[in-house]
């Protein structure tokens, strides 16, 4: 009797961690705690006009630059992540500057940073592709030496032809945008209607 008790309690403990975990799995897919506007630092952030924006996301330039096309479209085609794809497309998303990953906030998990706000200057910009295509899925991460204005918004994209044989290239293009306030507000918009978890404030 008293090895079966032992026995169930082991169970009921082992029950409870697994519930534990469950739990915890939930709260992180569910935390709210990222920022509206990710950045390349944990400090406060300062005024746009101090700051450099970086976007990959063609669909969110079109959105927060209405009457701008430029050559979103030139390169390669940009696609959202699905099982399959029946032409090569890809997702860019910016993973580190200066070899420290983009601060999202205070949530465990991380997504794909499509616009960042990161100090000028100087500055290393790690960026992840993920490559779609009939023959299936894979990623590459690059680092690319930029020099970034005050102000300024960028956005970054692959040209080439051939994404499985790696026959592409990473290009930073200027936009003609200004970062100001009334920019980074319909970004901000963009990205609360577009994504999950933006609750932590600045």
């Amino acid at each position: 009797m008293l090895e079966f008790t032992r026995i169930k309690g082991i169970l009921l403990v082992l029950a409870a961690l697994l519930a534990g975990q469950g739990l915890l799995g939930c709260v992180d897919s569910l935390c709210t705690k990222r920022l509206y506007l990710y950045r390349d630092t944990p400090e406060k952030r300062q005024a746009p006009d101090n700051m450099a924006l970086l976007i990959t996301n063609p669909n969110l330039v079109k959105a927060v630059m209405p009457g701008y096309t430029g050559n979103l479209e030139a390169g390669c085609q940009w696609a959202e992540a699905k099982p399959a794809h029946e032409t090569e497309v890809y997702l860019l998303s910016i993973e580190g500057l200066d070899g420290k990953p983009v601060y999202q906030g205070l949530c465990l998990d991380v997504t794909r940073t499509y616009a960042c706000e990161v100090r000028p200057g100087s500055r290393q910009v790690m960026v992840r592709a993920d490559l779609f295509g009939p023959w299936g899925h894979g990623k590459k991460v690059e680092t690319v030496n930029v020099t970034l204005e005050p102000g300024k918004t960028y956005f970054f994209r692959l040209i080439g032809e051939d994404l499985k044989e790696d026959k592409f290239a990473l290009q930073v293009d200027s936009l003609p945008a200004a970062y100001t306030p009334e920019l980074r507000a319909r970004v901000v918009d963009w990205e609360r209607n577009h994504s999950t978890g933006r609750g932590l404030a600045d």
